[in-house]
């Protein structure tokens, strides 16, 4: 099937408790306009949009910042045949090209769904997690996590235990870091270790969402004992540098780095516009009743600071800088990094209310 013969159209006809899905909020734009720009990228036609007659004029004034000859309004229900995305569902753009090159349905191209329990409410967590997860670990860290949930699936194993053994080696490498020489082996151990914590750590979200068995403590868990893991390899760090050179000023670096990383958190907590490292944002829900949108980018310098505070960028580093026996040099970079990022954030906040 051709890019050029694709005939992909939208269904908005689906309907939440304040009416069309097809209006409601996500990233600050409406499921709409998300479903027209994936659509564009199949077809430089027009983009066929099934709604409701009495629909059309609040569905076309969400996509008053695009050309109307990009999109046309229809009623009653698409033709057959044709592929169809639905206004109460969400896509994946790279899955959803696969399964229309080869004539599949783009239902197993969904990646999150409007239509089921807190589905508006978590719609904008999974998106900004979906965009955001994994910078460097999809590449190689995410096949091997989604094999391990699959051969778990049928299984007794829950993914906390997947979760408890991922903070387990991140402790253990605290361990060796702040007691054990420095000797290669000692190294070469650590760098395996947090690999494979990072697999773990990736696996445990997929099993829960394929034994259907994700909940409130599970995240909690997990987001916890990431934390916990952080800390304690940071102060393991400071401690057996110290004990290795003698010098004070790493015992201070690491108290410089649970203090401002604790700041940082406590400052943007309730701050929209700055986002923990490697966390997404907090879900935003937005009546169908609001009719114009606007995405807000960050720009490109303020997303490659975010990219560097990433959970999952400061996991390589631990992994590359283990490897080669320099976690120290981890410690020092972002003893820099939060306070920093918290000078920042509190000096925005204080410009903001002046």
């Amino acid at each position: 099937m051709s890019r050029q013969s694709v005939q992909l159209v939208i269904d908005a006809r689906p309907r939440g408790p304040v009416g069309p899905l097809a209006g409601e909020l996500i990233q600050g734009r409406s499921v709409l306009a998300h479903l027209v720009e994936l659509a564009l990228t199949f077809d430089t036609n027009a983009v066929q949009i099934h709604a409701r007659l009495e629909d059309h004029p609040r569905l076309e004034s969400l996509l008053s910042d695009r050309q109307s000859g990009r999109f046309a309004f229809s009623t009653g229900p698409p033709n057959e045949g044709a592929v169809v995305l639905r206004t109460d569902r969400l896509y994946d753009l790279t899955k959803l090209r696969r399964v229309v090159r080869r004539g599949g349905d783009p239902e197993s191209a969904v990646i999150w769904r409007l239509d089921q329990p807190h589905g508006l409410s978590g719609a904008d967590a999974e998106l900004s997690r979906r965009q955001t997860y994994q910078p460097l670990g999809r590449y190689w860290a995410l096949m091997p996590a989604k094999r391990l949930a699959r051969s778990l699936c049928q299984t007794r194993v829950r993914p906390n235990w997947l979760t408890l053994g991922s903070a387990s080696l991140v402790l253990g490498t605290a361990a060796l870091t702040a007691f054990a020489p420095p000797w290669t082996l000692v190294c070469i151990a650590s760098a395996v270790a947090l690999a494979v914590a990072l697999v773990l750590d990736t696996a445990d979200g997929h099993l829960a969402r394929l034994q259907g068995t994700s909940s409130d403590f599970g995240r909690w868990l997990d987001g916890s004992l990431d934390e916990v893991g952080d800390m304690a390899l940071h102060a393991a760090i400071a401690w057996g540098t110290y004990a290795q050179t003698g010098h004070v000023a790493w015992l201070l670096l690491g108290m410089l780095y649970g203090m401002s990383k604790y700041l940082f958190f406590a400052i943007t907590s309730s701050s929209p516009e700055e986002p923990k490292p490697g966390l997404p944002s907090q879900p935003h829900v937005a009546s169908s009743t609001n009719l114009k949108p606007v995405a807000m980018p960050a720009p490109r310098t303020t997303r490659l600071v975010r990219l560097i505070g990433h959970a999952d960028v400061r996991w390589h580093l631990w992994i590359v800088l283990a490897a080669v026996g320099r976690l120290d040099l981890a410690l020092v970079a972002y003893s820099l990094y939060f306070p920093l990022r918290t000078s920042a954030a509190a000096a925005r906040r204080v410009l903001h209310h002046a």
